[in-house]
């Protein structure tokens, strides 16, 4: 069986990683990589994996489009897509109906209906995007003539669908797609990461030394890549509240341009206002020696397609707090797991909604408020009592309980014999 995995591109991120773990599931499949681009080609080659550079998958600009402009790039994509199938191959294409190319999109909608297996991966969806699904509209409806929904999810045996949770799994149940074609395939979590000999003393004494920290404070770390949906604001918000008792570190800058310049605007606020934040900590040392090394991991996301960084950390003894997803915990909890400290909203003195869903320039006035004194911090901490337990210190017997859920029911080799399934329902 020849299995295509494709995407838009390798850039450091959860898809990446899941792919990457995909390789490793399948080590007696022959493999090949289909992106617009990789910065880390060794990433792939290394697994044994074909990597193959196809630029016209990579995010689509996003500006209009005449109808012969969108006409060559189709039948260009669609050539070169079919000069990789073979008989025996299943095309596993990730987040494909994201919205940010809709020309493959489209291509790939076309090859299933030529008879190529496809097994749609969806870690995202553009019905999330109001923009991502304005631009499929603008040329798979304006260009094409397609039913959008057509396009994105045909009624056609060999075009399946793997989804991470059992939300998007009713989701697309809601979306007219049988449940015999659709996988709930929660993502794997490397359980290699949990035997290994780095004592967390020592690595938070090594950590701290190398980012110039208290080690004496908490360590409290934030894996993301600094993206809008990750709530940045209230992590900072966060590390205005307890700078007294823990230093706050955030792994990796955005790469998006739209992002960047967000990002440069928080930068620059933390500077100008005092507010002690380590940014891009996963450029300056090593990534699992830091949450090995750090007392909590922290989430303020208001938005995930899996929700690894509610796993993964465990696996380092290193318990996870923050913002709950519910639709996305959910499933956590029904497999047993116990998360100390997880709350649903922050409550800001005068305002009536959620802190998350105010806009930058609220945020940033509420986090200078508390600096001036016109917002009191005590006041902060009474109308959000779970906060005064949010860096508690959790129990050995609830995160061994943790760390067995997670080789239990996400083991690397779970993951990959389920997929060897799916692909034979495919292939035949």
């Amino acid at each position: 069986m020849q299995i295509l995995i494709a995407h838009s591109h390798l850039n450091p991120g959860g898809v990446t990683r899941i792919i990457e773990s995909q390789i490793e599931s399948l080590p007696e499949e022959n493999i090949k990589v289909l992106v617009g681009d990789c910065p880390d080609p060794e990433s792939i080659t290394s697994k044994g994996a074909e990597l193959h550079i196809i630029e016209d998958l990579n995010y689509l600009e996003r500006r209009r489009y005449t109808d012969q402009e969108a006409m060559e790039m189709f039948h260009k994509v669609h050539r070169t897509l079919r000069e990789y199938i073979t008989p025996d191959c299943v095309l596993h294409f990730h987040n494909l109906n994201l919205g940010k190319n809709p020309i493959v999109t489209y291509a790939v909608y076309l090859l299933a209906k030529e008879g190529v297996p496809v097994f749609n991966h969806a870690h995202d969806f553009a019905e999330d995007r109001p923009t991502n699904l304005q631009f499929l509209k603008e040329i798979l409806t304006d260009i094409f003539l397609q039913d959008i929904n057509e396009v994105l999810y045909p009624n056609l045996p060999n075009y399946q669908f793997g989804v991470l949770n059992s939300f998007d799994y009713n989701r697309l149940l809601s979306y007219g797609v049988n449940n015999d074609r659709i996988d709930w395939l929660p993502n794997p979590v490397s359980i290699n990461i949990s035997d290994n000999k780095i004592d967390k003393d020592t690595a938070k004494t090594e950590i701290c030394k190398s980012l110039n920290l208290d080690s004496e404070k908490l360590l409290v770390t934030y894996p993301v890549r600094v993206i809008q949906r990750k709530n940045i604001g209230e992590f900072i918000l966060l590390a205005k509240l307890f700078a007294y008792k823990a230093n706050f570190v955030v792994t990796q800058p955005p790469q998006n341009p739209v992002e960047i310049e967000i990002y440069k605007q928080w930068v620059q606020f933390c500077e100008n206002e005092g507010v002690k934040i380590t940014f891009e900590a996963g450029t300056m040392v090593d990534f699992d020696k830091l949450l090995c090394g750090s007392d909590f991991c922290i989430t303020t996301s208001y938005k995930e397609g899996f929700g690894m960084v509610y796993l993964e950390p465990w696996l380092m003894n290193t318990p996870v707090v923050g913002r709950d997803i519910d639709f996305i915990t959910k499933d956590f909890k029904e497999d047993g797991f116990e998360f100390p400290t997880l709350y649903f909203k922050i409550n800001i003195p005068g305002v009536k909604i959620d802190f998350k869903d105010l806009n930058m320039k609220m945020q940033m006035e509420i986090i200078s408020g508390l600096n001036s004194g016109k917002i009191e911090k005590q006041k902060i901490f009474e109308q959000n009592p779970i906060l005064n337990t949010l860096f508690r210190k959790v129990a050995d017997h609830v995160t061994e309980k943790n760390k067995s859920i997670i080789k239990n029911n996400y083991s690397l080799k779970g993951y990959g014999i389920k997929l060897q399934e799916r692909y034979k329902k495919l292939v035949g």
